[in-house]
């Protein structure tokens, strides 16, 4: 029987932007439709994935009279389960009940209004109802997408075929050339570019030259890979994994629990150990961490969240870090990729901070897969610099220095530049950093516990024994 529920969720953040592919729902009231599942044999070793939705993710024109958006899969689906996620005034009016009519298109009735924004998701990292005759759940895939307005035409072609020829060569010159993980995925780019080559020059505006470099670049499964046009950027690759924290039971677990500037969240248990929530490397959160270390500065040890933390600036990563190393160390290492030549690897290396005090008590920081990017650079830094005992899950393993790229079109690529590795030279891209003490959770879990949380108190304690 379907079930229409109402949820208060957080997601990870995205790119502020009027129409945005990889989109998180931040204090926002979610609706999701979801079905109850039934697991049949497994068929497809690769979790299911949405080859394509009309209207397209990142649409700019479509027309208000529309009656259904129709995802299709890449594989057979469970026809038991869904989870349609969404919510306030940007989440589309279904107007009938959603359907499978085959094995791998799904159609949603709806309602549109002329010159108006959409967005909605199939599946979440949290909402997974979308699953394959194995149980595997489909990765998130958005559907972001904005009516014209009412009466007027379809938009003109803004790009001529002889554009469209040029941006594409710019693309396989781009891939070829600068893509720092170009190799990663074993993909035969040449092969997937020649299958599209029609579709691209016969494309008939930026936004579908974009949309179809979008779906290209989803091959390469790179978080740092995203396309403009115009105002709109079109994100290629979501971060599926469900989290290792529940934001309410946490909340709960931690005494003192106080919300301070920048979004800094700090608390200190009966016995002297202190907490402190790190979930955005920003300036703003820096220099608030500032502040809430000098408040827990008589706390025996300290535990450091950072398991909600999507990355951002390194230098703010930098400033935190530096209140706990001792002496310079090298964190990690990086080369880039540039006119089809690697430089050497670099070492970056975190500095002891000169016009602030040393926290030296001992410290563990509470990491998981939805850390990435300057994130798993703060982890690191802590790791080699502070010497921190790292306590939950494996980061997510996501690094690339993105850097543009101008195709001529009116549409611009970012790939990732830079392959960045840990102090012995492992890669960190799709690895992440492991934790010192592993701590596997079940979501079922998260509603009552938080056993990450949980095992740093014990270490801390069993330490000062």
């Amino acid at each position: 029987m379907l079930r229409v529920c109402h949820s208060e969720r957080s997601e990870e953040s995205r790119y502020p932007i009027r129409v945005s592919i990889w989109r998180s729902f931040a204090a926002l009231r979610m609706t999701f439709i979801t079905l109850a599942l039934v697991t049949a044999n497994r068929a497809f070793a690769a979790p299911p994935q949405v080859v394509i939705s009309s209207p397209d993710n990142g649409e700019i024109d479509v027309a208000p009279d529309v009656k259904e958006i129709k995802i299709e899969f890449d594989q057979p689906m469970n026809p038991g389960g869904r989870s349609i996620v969404g919510g306030g005034d940007s989440f589309p009016k279904i107007s009938g009940d959603p359907k499978w009519t085959d094995e791998k298109t799904f159609v949603i009735p709806v309602e549109l209004e002329p010159n108006h924004a959409y967005h909605l998701s199939i599946n979440s990292d949290t909402f997974r109802g979308f699953q394959n005759r194995g149980g595997d759940s489909a990765e998130w895939y958005p559907i972001d997408f904005k009516t014209r307005a009412e009466g007027s035409q379809p938009a003109k072609p803004d790009v001529t075929l002889e554009q469209n020829k040029a941006a594409l060569k710019a693309l396989t010159d781009a891939i070829d050339n600068d893509y720092a993980y170009r190799d990663r995925k074993k993909i035969d780019w040449a092969k997937e570019i020649a299958k599209r080559k029609e579709q691209f020059e016969n494309a008939k505006s930026a936004n579908e030259f974009a949309r179809l470099t979008a779906h290209l670049l989803r091959l390469a499964e790179d978080a740092h890979v995203f396309v403009k046009a115009g105002d709109v950027t079109i994100g290629t690759r979501a971060n599926s994994s469900s989290p290792n924290f529940n934001f309410a039971v946490l909340q709960q677990r931690v005494p003192k629990w106080t919300e301070g500037a920048g979004g800094i969240i700090t608390g200190k248990f009966e016995d002297g150990i202190g907490y402190i929530l790190f979930s955005d490397c920003s300036r703003e959160q820096a220099d608030a961490f500032d502040k809430a270390l000098d408040e827990l500065k008589d706390t025996k040890a300290l535990i450091i969240d950072a398991r909600m933390n999507g990355g951002g600036d390194e230098d703010a990563a930098q400033r935190v870090a530096g209140r706990f190393v001792e002496k310079p160390a090298v964190y990690s290492k990086d080369r880039i990729r540039e006119n089809g030549k690697w430089t050497a690897p670099l070492d970056r290396t975190v500095e002891v901070r000169k016009d602030a005090g040393r926290y030296a008590k001992p410290v563990a920081v509470l990491i998981g897969p939805k850390i990435a990017s300057s994130a798993e650079s703060f982890v690191a830094m802590m790791k080699y610099g502070a010497k921190a005992k790292l306590i939950g899950e494996p980061t997510k393993g996501s690094s690339g220095r993105p850097m543009p790229h101008d195709l001529g079109n009116a549409v611009t690529v970012y790939l990732s530049s830079w392959e960045d590795q840990l102090p012995d030279g492992t890669p960190i891209e799709g690895r992440g950093i492991k934790p010192d003490i592993l701590i596997k959770v079940k979501p079922v879990d998260l509603q009552r516990r938080d056993a990450v949380l949980e095992t740093a108190l014990m270490f801390h304690r069993s330490q000062s024994k």
